[in-house]
């Protein structure tokens, strides 16, 4: 009788689960451990293309078996790397270049996906092609295009189009063949589109007015503020080491919470300037974690961290005091430096450029790393810089006469990749420490998919560039 359920009698079940174990443990016993997943997988990704033409309800059964234990054996492991999607695109996804997805689990129906280049699935993201409709199995292909974003327990529902740079918040559920134009935003339950509003806006290089210079200050204020909090709110040494946003290859894919990609950074900001035996001073070191790693690994004669923040010096302090030839200091950057002439042999900027928007500040600061530097030494800075030309910062060094420019590198795909791999662990961080009204601004000063400072890079608004100055041994050194 059509439309009766079929059922599976107790001995077949007993069987196939039987005869499925059986051929487990006989591949990973006679491959071990480093051919058995690599067998496993050609064996489940054979079967997978025949298993739709199979008649045998025990062959079929078997097979299932077998795809259950390969979830759970190789595909766990599979999650944020480029095997995930080999294997997706074996079971017949269209899937381009440079996309994350966190789990097996993130995208149903294989064949009827259409993934673009440079897409990223946040944990807990789906993509679904099936719904079953007054008992009707109803399947539906599913377009997501170039540099889409789907964040944490965001879902895509059949027939969706998105034609790419679309971001989608937390939570979103797209409806069923929804078309999501190209560079927008959404959210809600059902989606709908959101325009993000400001946090930071950017005020003129020059104060001409009283009004501007209070928002200017209050502006700046309150960056220092959040900056301090985010830097002071967590005391424990092995979580959230690092401030900066972090370098990443275009084929790195693995989330590392130790500071990986932050390290790396700072390896790319060094260029070929070595720090052995020199010098060293670092200008708003953050937590100091950036500093102890260059002590540890580079063996500097003397390495200096300055932060205008006390509560940040405290922490410096109480974390890296036993490491020898590195001690941290209260210092505002924007007005004096507390150094002899002449007495470093390098000078390190991570991603201060926030604190420079005021041309007098700029001037003060590139005059003060102009005296203290010995000839010849270096200046390495990285930072985001505005492509409308109104980042003081970099600007006036690269027209300054005191420093010779030896390298300029735009890293924005690099430091976009970055934070792209960090966000789901850097968001976690911000939610569970973090205040709910603190919450935004922090994502916002780490650089998390969605707000603007990314929404800048990955619109063309703004890159991130680091760059080398070298002193020039001709340029006279004021006299303090």
């Amino acid at each position: 009788m059509d439309g009766q359920i079929k059922t599976i009698p107790f001995w077949m079940t007993c069987f196939s689960h039987y005869i499925s174990k059986c051929l487990l443990i006989s591949i990973y016993w006679s491959c071990g451990l480093g051919g058995g997943p690599i067998l496993h997988t050609i064996i489940v990704c054979s079967l997978y293309r025949w298993y739709s033409y199979a008649d045998d309800r025990i062959i079929k059964q078997i097979t299932r078996k077998l795809v259950e234990d390969h979830q759970i054996f190789v595909c766990s492991f599979l999650g944020n790397t480029q095997w995930l999607i080999h294997l997706f695109r074996i079971y017949g996804a269209n899937i381009g270049n440079n996309v994350i997805l966190p789990d097996f689990s993130s995208i149903f129906d294989y064949n009827l996906v259409t993934i673009g280049d440079h897409v990223r699935l946040n944990i807990n993201a789906h993509i679904v092609c099936h719904t079953f409709e007054q008992r009707i199995l109803k399947l539906v292909p599913v377009t997501v295009g170039n540099s889409c974003v789907l964040m944490s327990g965001s879902i895509v529902m059949p027939g969706c189009k998105l034609m790419g740079n679309n971001r989608l918040y937390p939570f979103t559920l797209v409806m069923k063949n929804d078309l999501l134009q190209l560079n927008t935003q959404w959210k809600g339950l059902p989606a709908q589109s959101y325009v993000a509003k400001p946090i930071l806006f950017r005020s003129a290089p020059v104060c001409d007015d009283v009004v501007k210079c209070q928002q200017k200050s209050e502006n700046f204020d309150r960056l220092s503020s959040w900056y301090e909090k985010f830097s002071n709110i967590y005391t424990n040494v092995h979580e959230l080491q690092f401030m900066n946003w972090g370098y990443a290859d275009l084929d790195e894919h693995i989330d590392d919470s130790t500071g990986y990609y932050s390290k790396k950074l700072y390896q790319q900001v060094l260029a070929d300037v070595t720090l052995t035996a020199q010098n060293i001073l670092e200008v708003s070191c953050g937590r100091g974690a950036g500093a102890a790693w260059c002590v540890r690994t580079y063996a500097p004669r003397s390495y200096v961290g300055i932060d205008p923040s006390q509560d940040v010096i405290n922490l410096c302090e109480k974390l890296y005091s036993t490491i020898p030839q590195l001690s941290f200091m209260i210092a505002d950057p924007k007005t004096h430096l507390s150094f002899e002439n002449e007495s470093m042999d390098v000078v390190l900027s991570i991603e201060t450029t926030n604190i420079f928007d005021e041309i007098v500040a700029v001037k003060q600061f590139v005059n003060e790393v102009t005296r203290v530097l010995t000839p010849n030494g270096y200046f390495l800075w990285c930072g985001l810089c505005n492509v409308d030309g109104s980042s003081v910062l970099i600007d006036y060094l690269t027209a300054n006469d005191a420093f010779i420019i030896g390298e300029k590198v735009n890293i924005t795909r690099n430091v976009l990749h970055a934070l792209d791999i960090q966000s789901n662990s850097r968001a976690d961080f911000i939610d569970r420490y973090m205040q709910p009204a603190d919450q935004e601004y922090c994502r916002l000063l780490a650089g998390l998919p969605g707000t603007q400072l990314y929404d800048n890079m990955q619109q063309g608004r703004a890159e991130y560039w680091r760059a080398v100055f070298c002193k020039k041994t001709t340029k006279k050194t004021p006299i303090v």
